[in-house]
């Protein structure tokens, strides 16, 4: 991870880089993919400011502590983002893991249908579901269907405009089922 340090009005060691450093790979392990990552530190009258600002590709966090003391205020702001990253990181999940839960929002029809009189074993449905079909990407749908333990997931692909199933395979790797035009 790269952070970009910007100090005004303030010398600063390789010691206090350092322990921004450590500090902030913790808040790393909550987001994949930050694009950038900002520590600026200021000097106005006895306090030190520490501003840090994460962006990525989806959020943006940002945090500020002042102090008497350079290291303090650093390690605080990083502390109040690490908060805030816990934060984001469980509102994302809960958001994916209740906005589109197949499971809670099948409507189901558990009625036989009638028998149909045919030649032999013929396998006939016994059961009904409507499930609501969400646009999501390829990858955003295989995300879900890890998290969850059913065996497929329909949705509307955002990048084809279509309907596809994603499902688990025996080997407990993903198949992706596209129609045909």
């Amino acid at each position: 991870m790269k952070v970009e340090y910007i100090a005004r009005k303030v010398n600063l060691s390789a010691g206090v880089r350092n322990i921004a450093e450590k500090k902030l790979a913790r808040v790393e392990k909550y987001f994949n993919e930050i694009i950038d990552l900002r520590l600026e530190m200021s000097q106005e009258r006895h306090l030190y400011v520490a501003d840090i600002l994460l962006k990525g590709k989806d959020f943006s966090l940002k945090s500020t502590s002042s102090n008497k003391d350079l290291t303090t205020a650093i390690q605080d702001a990083i502390d109040k983002l690490e908060m805030q990253a816990r934060k984001a990181k469980t509102r994302l999940k809960d958001h994916k893991r209740h906005g589109s839960d197949i499971r809670g929002s099948v409507v189901r029809d558990d009625e036989i249908l009638e028998p149909v009189e045919t030649g032999g074993d013929t396998p006939r449905i016994v059961e009904t579901s409507f499930i609501p079909v969400k646009p999501m990407s390829v990858d955003e749908a295989a995300m879900q269907l890890e998290e969850r333990d059913d065996r497929f997931l329909v949705f509307h692909n955002a990048v084809s405009d279509r309907v596809n199933v994603v499902y688990r395979r025996a080997d407990n790797n993903l198949g992706l089922i596209t129609p045909e035009a």
